[in-house]
Parts: structure tokens; sequence; C-alpha cells
């Protein structure tokens, strides 16, 4: 069983890092992007779900945690592009209130992570999940201030585009991560996972500063 979803994971991953980069690539506007994107999204689905299912059968909270963290990020990029394309104002069902609870959740365990990684002997990867945990906490409590004043994110806002280009750029950097971790051996191990973090908060960042003057 675990070959088969090991298999799965490394298939959907490929799938994910090859249909993000043709949706970060092709003109913003329904065709390319909008079919690549919702390519990407159902991998990235099937990658959190097998990475789920992997660290159950061999218990790994880091591998756990880290993909409950991947497919929150590309659920709330589409759940945005969703929210920008209605017609009427947003009113935020029993799930949208119970996902970033979860998020929530899974943030703070990362954050304490290094705790668990101190009593049971191993710190080589202890910065990770702090990082990956305080990102998750911020968009976490974004979203639940979303939920609870949904009056202030009417249709059409750009806050909705933000936040779309926030969330699939912040999946689509945990898809990198995984690739480099895998086949990029460096010491210390930390340096692979957290460097497509800052070079991909540079690309959102700018990104998301061209939607103020557009």
């Amino acid at each position: 069983m675990r070959t088969l979803f090991l298999g799965l994971h490394i298939i959907a991953g490929s799938a994910a890092l090859i249909s993000g980069m043709i949706a970060i690539l092709a003109g913003k506007k329904r065709g390319v992007h909008t079919g690549s994107g919702i390519t990407y999204y159902y991998a990235m689905l099937l990658t959190a779900i097998s990475a789920v299912v992997l660290a159950t059968i061999r218990w790994n909270p880091f591998l756990l945690s880290i993909g409950i963290f991947s497919f929150y990020m590309v659920h709330g990029g589409r759940m945005a592009m969703r929210q920008l394309r209605r017609k009427d104002t947003y009113q935020p069902q029993l799930k949208d209130r119970l996902v970033p609870v979860a998020g929530i959740s899974t943030g703070i365990a990362m954050v304490l992570f290094p705790l668990w990684q101190f009593y049971s002997g191993a710190s080589g990867l202890a910065p990770v999940l702090p990082v990956f945990g305080s990102i998750l906490l911020g968009f976490a409590i974004r979203d639940v201030l979303i939920t609870t004043n949904p009056k202030n994110y009417t249709p059409h806002n750009k806050l909705w585009l933000r936040m779309h280009i926030a969330g699939m750029g912040g999946g689509y950097i945990s898809t990198v991560t995984a690739f480099l971790v895998v086949n990029i051996t460096l010491s210390p191990a930390w340096v692979v996972w957290l460097a497509p973090t800052v070079v991909g908060s540079v690309f959102i960042t700018l990104a998301i500063r061209k939607t103020h003057n557009a």
C-alpha cells in the first residue's frame, strides 16, 4: 500500500510542478492559464492526500504537516479566484470557517515542532517547520478575519486576486521545495528547504504589487 501511495505522490507532485510552471508563464486570462491552474490544483490535492497517507502509514509528523500546508495554500488560492468571479457578496459557509481553524491548529503544531525535535534528538531541520508554520498561521488568521468580516470583501475586489496569487504561489513554492530536497543534498539541510521560500516570496511580492497598478 505504501508503494502505491508513494508512486501516486511522485506522479502527482511531478504533474503539479509542470502544470504550475505553465500557469505561471501563461497569460493571466482564461485558456492555458486557467486550464493548467485547475490541473495544478487537483495535482496538489492528490499530492497532499498521498503525503498524509504516507505520513500516517509510517508516522512522519514532518511530512504530514507539510502536506497540509501545501494544500491549504492552493485551496485558499482557488477559493479566492472563485470569489473574485462571483457577482454576489461573499457569504462564508461552514467549511470556510472550519478550514482556517484547521490551518491555525496545524500552524501552531509546526511552530512548536522544534520542541519535539529537541526531545527526540533530531535537530537538523529545526528551522524549517517553524517558518512554514508561521506562514500558515498568517494565512489562516487572515482567513478567519475574512469569514468574520465578509462585507469587507466585495465581488471583484482586488484583494481576492492578491490572495489567489499568494495562495497558488505559496503552494508552488512547496512543490519546488520538495523537488529540490529530493534531488539536492546540502549541509545544513534546512538551506535547501528554505531557499525556495525566500526566492519565491520575492516573486510573489512583485506579482502582488502589479495588481495595485492594474
